[in-house]
């Protein structure tokens, strides 16, 4: 897009800069490309603490000297070679300009440059598109307590999702989905007492 410009942030200034796209722009986050899975009150701190860690990279999209995108990527050091992303958004006046796309190559360049193999967000149904045009696959983590075990969620899956990963030791099952839908979570809800579930959207890179 002619004028478009992405850039690190990389000081105050440009962290303020660019939650004041946030305040202006988050009652139409829904209308946006892609997803905000942080608490509004959260992301400016977020930002700030970014600073400092090579490891929490962040850019932003500037057209015509406004900020109108940004994205957020996280590595824990507990799986250096996942990145999360928390917070990849576009001014919904520019939806489908191809913004929302610019922002997750560039930091799909950084992230292989610190040895990042693959991308994770919690995507909504709403948004879920624009991850799926852009390589990434929808999966269905559940989680269980005891004394619940991965046998129980296995029993649970009636809708045969087909199963990717498990972690006995975690109680952790990671199912393939075939969209993000409340009705595949059903079955698990119905059968399992003490349990989490989380929608997640992945890309290998």
């Amino acid at each position: 897009m002619k004028g478009l410009k992405i850039k690190p942030i990389r000081n105050i200034i440009e962290v303020r800069e660019t939650f004041d796209f946030f305040k202006g722009s988050f009652l139409h986050m829904t209308e946006t490309e892609a997803s905000v899975f942080l608490p509004m009150h959260e992301i400016y701190q977020t930002m700030v603490d970014n600073l400092e860690n090579k490891k929490k990279i962040q850019y932003y999209a500037m057209m015509n000297e406004k900020v109108v995108g940004c994205v957020i990527g996280m590595v824990d050091d507990a799986a250096p070679n996942e990145m999360f992303l928390p917070v990849i958004a576009v001014d919904y006046r520019l939806r489908d300009a191809g913004i929302a796309t610019k922002l997750l190559e560039t930091i799909i360049k950084r992230a292989k440059a610190i040895k990042v193999s693959r991308l994770k967000v919690r995507s909504s149904a709403s948004s879920s598109g624009f991850f799926k045009r852009n390589g990434f696959n929808i999966y269905l983590y559940i989680t269980c307590y005891a004394p619940l075990t991965i046998e129980d969620i296995k029993k649970a899956n009636q809708n045969g999702l087909a199963i990717v990963a498990e972690d006995a030791e975690e109680g952790v099952v990671k199912f393939i989905a075939p969209k993000i839908d409340e009705k595949y979570l059903l079955p698990f809800k119905r059968k399992l007492k003490d349990m989490e579930s989380d929608f997640m959207m992945e890309k290998r890179i």
